[in-house]
């Protein structure tokens, strides 16, 4: 009996996987939320030496502007400019 799979699992077609074949993987598009993953997923790893600390906070400042940012494309647009 196959094990069951969920929205979890994904075929990877390679041993080695980077974190833009993740993302790819998973369909993330939208450039806030892969910047916020690429962070979470290398926490404290990444070269230039910040810790895990700081990549937790910048992950969680993108994901506040996400936030943001659908508030403002929510919201009704004031003027007739562009």
């Amino acid at each position: 009996m196959a094990a069951k799979r969920s929205v979890y699992h994904h075929e990877v077609p390679t041993l080695t996987v980077d974190v833009y074949r993740v993302l790819l993987a998973f369909e993330v598009t939208d450039p806030c939320v892969q910047h916020a993953v690429k962070k979470l997923l290398c926490l404290g790893k990444r070269i230039g030496g910040k810790s895990a600390e700081q990549d937790v906070r910048e992950a969680i400042w993108t994901l506040a502007r996400w936030l943001e940012m659908r508030e403002e494309d929510a919201a009704p647009r004031k003027g007739g400019g562009r």
